[in-house]
């Protein structure tokens, strides 16, 4: 492509015109291409740009750039077909930059994406740009190769202090692959020379607790270039004095600064001692030792971090009744380091913590999550709340524990004061985690038990020991001193006597206690006298067995108590009241046959419970099985439904026609010839005992219907040599057969002749056929005329030129879209004579072709002269008559 002269301007262009190519013209019709290579095709000149197209055509590849011409005439069938084999093209590499270094480009080795080798190709209106499905290979050995990756050169070039240029050359060979008919591949070599990136040096921070500064640690002037800051640096950078922020650079080359005096200033002589933490940034450059490369920089960089001020509890301890109601926070306990102005208080909750050290027990306390994902930002943990309700009497000691990130935080992380190493909590900050104790003192009260309710007393009791019914704790007991009061205030004797009651009633009363040290406690009391149980009147009840789903209390009479349970067969006992079956639910028992029994427990005093029943029948409908579905060909004709039903289901119900098709007999046969492809569901029905509803399933039918494949009726020229799969059909699977009713389809592609008969019918993966469309075959013969008007004629080539290009080297009896003649006429005859009509070549099926060689005894393997020769080609088939001609044979 790259020598092709479309305009014939002296200059390639690469364009080729494909009615001049195909030898059709715009009155054919149009040339059409796979849209993805628009780009490259004019459809309406028929101009294409081969250069447009991206790769050469390789074994695979052959019909990616394959053409369609159409027209009105024949609709969506093509009027005639191209295929284009592109050869393959390396490119042309960039001009060589000439001694020392013969080098087509310059790269950088500190590119993490690489050096794209395809930028050293030259490109413009006179040179293509190389096909891009080639392969790039090394000519070297150099250890500083590395690899290639698609088009992309990775290489590491070492340092060399002396010669401040690092660079080595390298040299690849991009390899482009043809396909038969078409040169073999194409190559272009380049040679790179690839630059060592600079490097500025590596550092790791510094962090400093304001400790260490006031302790005078930092008080002698630091190195930058030390290898504890800054290291593995090339040695020509120098130091950015505009980027430093303390003034300690005094120029490019000083790397001494003082810790000490940069603190003094950040303190402000007293005035910012809440500076948190402060980081200082101090960078250093190397510039770029070729222009393919970038200048490099580094920053060391120091934190200085405020160290925590001292916090503790002030005198006395808090003393606190133990029944006290609320919570009181241990962080309101603390004083907090206060300087002139400013004042020391920790309060994020990220970055401290309240532990136990001492104590019957915690009090409630919430500590400080382990994960930032436990972390509720609602709870204020700094806070150190405790709850104070009945906790154990006695001394408790808690520490609050402070981490110095609190003066540095960071988003989205918490700090643990008392994170061991290690954990994702630990503090790693230079200063020293701050704690501090507080304890307080919790005082006893007399206990007066707990709040005491769902107490049912019988009214036949007549009294009852008020205290005796309170619920204790298992371990203090209720004093004899306090005393009972109502919601309004009025003493009870705890000896108290029912009042005369006819339903059931509830009372609420309130026990108090005070200590010498004014600790009052106070108890709830509240219970219900109720009536005597009642569980109603029983009944009985007849059930289906597929619709398990009942209430028993529902089938009580009478005004029953909602107090009682039930219990059944199978040891059935209820939860509730209620007694509920559901079928649907799998947490419910299933309901069986049987008597069920309804208990209304005696209440506290009462000596009988009540009891009532109910009967239960289960009543079972026919069993019928599961829906069914079955596949069928349309061409099976029928089905009985009755033969899709599992055979343990009962042949006594009926189908029913649910989608109105009316192909179902009473009998249960359904007719296939009304239906067309789709899905048909029919109902089953049996009919079964009351209460139960009748059983039924689906039977699901798909009936598969195929379309008849439409064949244009075939017609092809003798000399294409045409086989059965060369016929045209519009569906994608299919099956053709030698007769109406052959149940073998054929498999072997014969090849086709005049007037044969066959038949097709469209199939899908499950077999099923459509009905079979007869096809007849026409084969013209040479000299006759398509239906379309086409001639079917042999037009051989009129020259032989073998000297080895590939390109008329021998007399074709084969050419692609045009003619094959072994195939259309195996007895065929050909005969070449020179000019005085002496036979030199006798050709047949099983001989060479005729490539400017004698094959006759007169002068058998020798060379002919250049000159015209002519030939006669006998089809010996049908109808076809001789054809004669001359040919020019060329050396």
């Amino acid at each position: 492509m790259e020598n092709v002269d479309f305009n014939t301007d002296g200059a390639p262009d690469g364009i080729i015109n494909l009615y001049t190519e195909t030898g059709t013209t715009t009155a054919d019709g149009i040339w059409m291409i796979d849209p993805k290579f628009d780009t490259a095709f004019d459809a309406t000149t028929g101009n294409l740009s081969m250069w447009d197209l991206k790769n050469s055509t390789v074994l695979g590849t052959e019909n990616d750039y394959f053409f369609e011409l159409k027209n009105a005439s024949c609709g969506d069938e093509p009027f005639r077909t191209a295929r284009l084999i592109l050869g393959p093209y390396s490119g042309v590499a960039l001009p060589s930059s000439g001694p020392p270094l013969d080098v087509n480009g310059q790269g950088c080795d500190g590119d993490i994406f690489g050096f794209d080798l395809f930028t050293v190709f030259a490109l413009n209106s006179e040179i293509p740009s190389p096909h891009l499905n080639g392969v790039w290979s090394y000519n070297g050995t150099s250890p500083n190769f590395v690899g290639v990756v698609g088009s992309r050169l990775f290489v590491e070039i070492p340092n060399d202090p002396v010669d401040l240029v690092d660079q080595e050359v390298f040299e690849l060979t991009y390899t482009v692959s043809g396909t038969l008919g078409c040169s073999g591949i194409e190559q272009t070599t380049v040679r790179i020379a690839m630059v060592r990136q600079v490097e500025s040096g590596i550092s790791e921070p510094t962090e400093i607790c304001e400790d260490d500064i006031l302790a005078g640690v930092y008080d002698v002037e630091i190195d930058l270039r030390d290898d504890q800051y800054l290291r593995e640096e090339d040695e020509e950078g120098i130091w950015l004095t505009d980027l430093d922020p303390t003034g300690e650079i005094e120029n490019e080359i000083d790397s001494r600064i003082n810790l000490r005096t940069i603190y003094n200033d950040l303190i402000d002589s007293g005035n910012n001692l809440r500076f948190g933490c402060e980081t200082y940034d101090f960078v250093y450059s190397v510039e770029d030792r070729s222009a393919v490369c970038m200048d490099q920089t580094t920053t060391v960089s120091f934190t200085i971090y405020e160290q925590l001020r001292p916090f503790s509890q002030p005198n006395p301890t808090p003393r606190v009744c133990r029944n006290a109601a609320g919570t009181l926070n241990l962080f309101d306990q603390l004083n907090f380091t206060r300087t002139g102005t400013t004042n020391f208080v920790y309060d994020d909750s990220f970055y401290v913590n309240w532990r136990l050290v001492s104590g019957p027990s915690n009090l409630g306390l919430i500590p400080q999550p382990d994960r930032l994902e436990d972390f509720n930002p609602s709870i204020d943990y700094y806070l150190g709340t405790i709850n104070l309700s009945f906790a154990p009497a006695g001394i408790y000691t808690f520490e609050y524990g402070v981490t110095p990130d609190i003066n540095c935080p960071s988003p989205n992380q918490i700090c643990d004061p008392y994170a061991p190493p290690g954990d994702p909590t630990f503090s790693q900050n230079p200063c020293d985690v701050l704690k501090a104790r507080v304890t307080i003192e919790i005082l006893p009260f007399d206990y007066t038990g707990e709040d005491t309710s769902d107490i049912n007393l019988c009214s036949s009791l007549g009294s009852v020991d008020l205290r005796s019914l309170l619920e204790t704790n298992g371990i203090d007991p209720i004093v004899d001193t306090g005393v009972w009061t109502n919601s309004v205030g009025d003493v009870i004797d705890n000896n108290f006597v029912f009042p005369t009651i006819t339903t059931s009633q509830d009372f609420s009363f309130t026990y108090t206690t005070t200590t010498s040290e004014g600790c009052i406690e106070s108890s709830k009391l509240d219970f219900t006298i109720d009536k005597l149980p009642d569980a109603g009147e029983g009944s009985d009840a007849a059930v289906c067995s597929d619709e398990l789903t009942i209430t028993l209390f529902d089938l009580l009479e009478g005004e029953p108590d909602t107090t009682g349970i039930w219990t059944g067969p199978f040891g059935y006992i209820s939860t509730d009241h209620l007694g509920v079956f559901d079928a649907s639910d799998d947490m419910l028992p299933i309901l069986g046959p049987g008597i069920y029994t309804y208990t209304v427990p005696a209440n506290t005093g009462c000596p009988d419970a009540d009891e009532a029943t109910v009967n239960i029948t289960l009543v079972t409908p026919e069993e019928i099985g599961t829906d069914r579905s079955e596949t069928f060909c349309k061409l099976d004709g029928r089905v009985n439904l009755f033969s899709l039903l599992d055979r343990d289901t009962t042949r006594t119900g009926t189908f029913e026609d649910t989608d109105n098709t009316g192909a179902l007999s009473a009998d249960g046969v359904l007719e296939f010839e009304t239906l067309t492809n789709g899905i048909y569901n029919f109902r089953y029905v049996v009919t079964n005992t009351l209460p139960c509803d009748q059983s039924s399933l689906i039977v699901s039918v798909q009936i598969v219907d195929l379309p008849i494949p439409v064949v244009p009726d075939p017609e092809f020229c003798i000399l294409d040599a045409k086989r059965l799969d060369d016929v045209e059909v519009d569906v994608l699977n299919f099956n053709w057969y030698d007769t109406l009713e052959s149940e073998i389809p054929i498999v072997d592609n014969p090849i086709l002749l005049d007037n044969q008969v066959y038949y097709i019918a469209n199939v899908d993966a499950d077999n099923c056929e459509s009905e079979r469309l007869r096809v007849t075959i026409t084969i013209l013969n040479t000299g006759e005329r398509s239906s379309t008007g086409e001639l079917c004629t042999l037009d051989f080539q009129d020259g032989v030129s073998p000297n080895g290009d590939n390109q008329n080297d021998t007399f074709d009896l084969r050419i692609d879209e045009v003619y094959n003649l072994p195939e259309a006429f195996p007895d065929f005859d050909l005969k070449i004579f020179n000019r005085y009509g002496s036979l030199v070549y006798e050709g047949r099926r099983d001989t060479q072709e005729f490539r400017g060689e004698s094959n006759t005894s007169v002068r058998l393997g020798d060379d002919l002269p250049s000159g015209t020769y002519f030939y006669i080609f006998t089809p010996n088939f049908e109808n076809n008559l001789p054809i004669q001609g001359s040919i020019y044979l060329s050396r």
